[in-house]
């Protein structure tokens, strides 16, 4: 196998560098909220993907998200993002209902 030029491997490097850099940026713009949002869906989109039966086709995205929302309320200590819109979605006064004082 024949060795990759010192200036490719640098280019590399420099790429990688430069996407962990945005990565952090744009993790450290989000709200703690957000952050718990994107790390939910995130670990929970990776693990049903990695379950996803080969050769099978993917289901459509709104049945992903209802997937990963379902395996996230399944587990609320490892996704309290998700749970926690749960709880505010569950117990908030509806539009018809008068809030208590």
């Amino acid at each position: 196998m024949t060795a990759l030029p010192p200036e490719y491997i640098a280019y590399l490097a420099a790429r990688d560098a430069q996407r962990a850099d945005a990565v952090t940026a744009v993790l450290g713009e989000l709200t703690p909220r957000e952050r718990h949002l994107v790390h939910d869906a995130a670990v929970m989109g990776y693990v049903r993907g990695r379950m996803h039966p080969k050769g099978e086709p993917m289901p459509k995205d709104s049945v992903i998200v209802a997937e990963v929302i379902d395996a996230c309320l399944a587990l609320p200590d490892l996704y309290p993002g998700t749970h926690a819109i749960w709880e505010i979605a569950t117990t908030a006064p509806t539009a018809t209902e008068e809030p208590t004082p």
